[in-house]
């Protein structure tokens, strides 16, 4: 899997593999293949060329560097004082989907490490919360992908008094059960899931351009103000 770095080797070695395999021309970027083939910020780019929207959740970052995600998500909505919601949230997902959590604020850790190993024993991918998590020594042994934008130390309650499947509304975001999102180290990006197949329509435009220009540069000895046209 790829570590979610976009290097001039990496986007070669992504040109150069697919060649061994199929034509370059042949080869697609789909929703089976985008953990390895796409970062975060393609997305945001093919977001902003698309429709203007970076589709960013503001802050929201890996507690492991290394690990990179790409799925559908179950949304929850609560208070931070409340990390029963999430608890609840887990047994909604289904096999490999991401659990969304948005809080309140940060002010409480909605989600640490025993949280963790019931989700990754029942099958979610990862959780990605908007607001706090904690137990980060424990959560990086289990292995499992847990984003946050922020980490403290006290928690809430059990109070299970939030909404589970609902639609979250982020900054400017609005996100809806069953969207998309992609996340590595540089963040988290959200795509509507009516909007997928434009998306991934976009990803490989741009995908094509990247190798095009890496190519010049480092094949071709040619300046990047040339090849860019400025």
């Amino acid at each position: 899997m790829s570590n979610g770095k976009i290097t001039p080797q990496s986007i070669l070695h992504f040109n150069k593999h697919q060649k061994e395999n199929e034509n370059a021309t042949d080869f697609e970027i789909t929703l089976d293949n985008i953990v390895d083939n796409v970062s975060s910020d393609n997305v945001s780019d093919a977001l902003k060329n698309l429709y203007s929207s970076y589709g960013l959740l503001k802050d929201v970052k890996p507690l492991n560097s290394k690990h990179k995600i790409a799925g559908f998500v179950r949304t929850a909505e609560t208070g931070s004082n409340d990390w029963g919601t999430g608890i609840k949230g887990i047994y909604k997902c289904k096999e490999n989907e991401i659990l969304l959590i948005k809080c309140s604020d940060n002010d409480y850790a909605i989600w640490g490490g025993i949280a963790s190993c019931a989700a990754k024993e029942y099958g979610l991918q990862a959780t990605v919360i908007v607001g706090s998590s904690r137990d980060t020594e424990d959560i990086l042994e289990l292995d499992y992908p847990v984003f946050s934008q922020k980490i403290q130390s006290r928690a809430g309650l059990p109070l299970n008094n939030g909404t589970l499947e609902g639609t979250l509304l982020v900054g400017d975001l609005v996100i809806k059960n069953g969207d998309f999102i992609v996340g590595d180290v540089d963040g988290v990006v959200v795509i509507p899931q009516d909007k997928l197949d434009e998306v991934l329509i976009e990803l490989n435009r741009l995908k094509k351009f990247e190798t095009s220009v890496l190519e010049k540069l480092l094949d071709d000895n040619q300046r990047m103000d040339e090849i860019i046209g400025f």
